[in-house]
């Protein structure tokens, strides 16, 4: 907006100029306020050229993240689904393991406290493919957190670039 305004200004006074021009020129006296007025008015139009350019740069980088916000979501959601299901054959594998304990304790597994229960049984650690099988569930919800930021990081850039006075914010797409 800042860009637009400066043009508008240089509009204004190139306008003041040919005014002056015309009142000077009708007295008959020469000047050279058409001069200025040119100049100030092509300034005005270069600051409105610039603003168009940035703001289609920008533009085209807004929709950039907001298509990068959906992909990440998408991304966040299938890993916390993976996760889920990793964890179910997790419970699954104790709940064999400790039958007595299957109804009121396993139900509550989460891909969040898979290390609780290897604290809780020991035990279970002598697994390598249990042991395989927390660390893959451990990546995954490290994975989400990961895109958790990235969604973060694009959010602040929409943001930001809505509140930059060198472009048109009034052209760029919301999320």
């Amino acid at each position: 907006m800042f860009m637009l305004g400066t043009a508008v200004f240089a509009f204004v006074c190139a306008a003041m100029c040919f005014s002056r021009y015309n009142t000077l020129k009708n007295e008959g006296s020469k000047t050279d306020y058409d001069t200025g007025g040119g100049i100030l008015a092509m300034i005005g139009m270069i600051f409105v050229l610039l603003a168009f350019i940035f703001t289609g740069a920008e533009y085209y980088y807004q929709l950039s993240d907001i298509e990068n916000i959906k992909k990440f979501q998408e991304i966040e959601s299938v890993y916390k689904k993976k996760a889920d299901d990793l964890s179910a054959e997790f419970a699954g594998y104790l709940a064999q393991k400790y039958p007595e304990h299957e109804k009121k304790i396993f139900d509550k597994i989460g891909p969040e406290n898979v290390q609780i229960y290897l604290v809780k049984y020991p035990e279970i650690r002598a697994s390598e493919t249990i042991m395989k099988l927390v660390e893959h569930i451990n990546k995954l919800q490290s994975d989400v957190y990961d895109q958790q930021v990235k969604m973060a990081g694009a959010r602040k850039s929409i943001r930001l670039r809505l509140r930059n006075p060198w472009i048109l914010n009034f052209v760029l797409p919301k999320e």
